[in-house]
């Protein structure tokens, strides 16, 4: 196999080539932009394949070889997994070294990244904006508490609504005023643009029968199941329900070795965007009358309530494995009488 590496940036990259008989050659470099990427395909030689590193401009580049049909000859690969005890770093040597990786990766398999396909793209960028809207908003709305503090002022309601802003401003000075006028203008701008971005949302998510039946488990709506399903994409990547839990980095973080075992807080690896829904899932299962519901209230007992959403969190992951392999609802009685046979134990 001929392995090439390259080391993408914004705007340049540089590429590595080294053939079967492991003779490494530097090829030239190149502006990172679509038209080059499918040329330089065009002329590489047939049975090749590619290394770049994760990163944005990585994104932009595995999005195109897979316009090119080069989909499966491309790898994505997270580079802090390589050489990570090397005391120099250029681009040289990082596209060798990728090239090198990848040329014995049938022996040593790289830390290959997932891309997804192009349609969990871009379900993932719509639901994605969609959740930074409401987040910007409830950034407006936090500064306008916060000025209203300032002035000793107390507001009745929600501040930034038109009868709110009315009787606002006959308690705050002109400069005030004036900024709370800025603030509200941004805010209606914010929120037609949220309608019509959750509006778009669910007419694509439409699309997928997997957000719907990950609407069924307790505190998970459209904009939730759209971004849980966009972060996980493909649940032929888990092997089994812990895998998946491992993945949110919800797990607890342990250090063993000899007689010391360490027992710390959460991995916090994988998707950022992951974790976050399901602990926003898991703060509206809790409030309802659901057996996940029922096990935060007995894992109160014992826990604070931040390690008992986060357990909760878990749990909601394991049901999210259970239900999107089997292709069903979530069924409540089943999980109802697990979680009891599980008290029971306790008891």
């Amino acid at each position: 196999m001929i392995a090439i590496g390259a080391d993408v940036h914004k705007r340049m990259c540089t590429l590595a080539m080294q053939y079967e008989d492991g003779r490494l050659q530097m090829l030239p470099s190149m502006e990172n932009t679509r038209a080059n990427w499918l040329q330089l395909v065009q002329e590489l030689p047939a049975g090749a394949e590619l290394a770049l590193e994760v990163s944005t401009s990585g994104h932009f580049v595995m999005s195109v070889l897979e316009e090119a049909g080069w989909r499966d000859r491309s790898h994505w690969v997270h580079t802090p997994g390589i050489d990570t005890l090397r005391k120099q770093k250029y681009d040289r040597l990082d596209a060798r070294r990728l090239a090198r990786k990848l040329s014995v990766a049938h022996r040593d398999p790289l830390p290959e990244a997932w891309f997804p396909p192009a349609p969990i793209r871009e379900l993932r960028l719509r639901a994605r904006h969609r959740c930074r809207l409401t987040a910007q908003r409830v950034t407006i709305r936090n500064r306008v508490r916060s000025l209203l503090q300032l002035y000793g002022v107390d507001a009745v309601g929600n501040p930034l609504s038109a009868s709110g802003r009315e009787k606002l401003k006959e308690k705050l000075p002109a400069a005030a005023r004036d900024y709370l006028q800025s603030c509200a203008e941004i805010y209606d701008v914010l929120e037609e643009e949220r309608v019509r971005s959750d509006s778009r949302l669910k007419e694509y998510a439409a699309n997928f029968p997997e957000i719907a039946r990950l609407r069924s488990l307790p505190g998970i709506g459209h904009v939730l199941g759209a971004v849980i399903w966009s972060e996980l994409g493909d649940l032929k990547r888990f092997a089994s329900a812990d895998a998946l839990v491992n993945y949110t980095g919800l797990v607890p973080s342990l250090y063993e070795s000899g007689e010391v075992t360490l027992h710390g807080s959460i991995t916090r690896q994988g998707p950022v965007w992951l974790r976050w829904a399901l602990v926003a899932a898991a703060n509206g299962a809790v409030r309802g009358q659901n057996p996940l519901g029922q096990r935060y209230r007995v894992l109160r007992r014992r826990k604070v309530v931040l390690v008992a959403k986060v357990a909760i969190a878990r749990s909601l992951a394991r049901c999210i494995y259970g239900v999107l392999k089997h292709g069903q609802e979530f069924q409540a009685e089943r999980w109802g009488q697990r979680i009891g046979n599980e008290l029971e134990q306790q008891a």
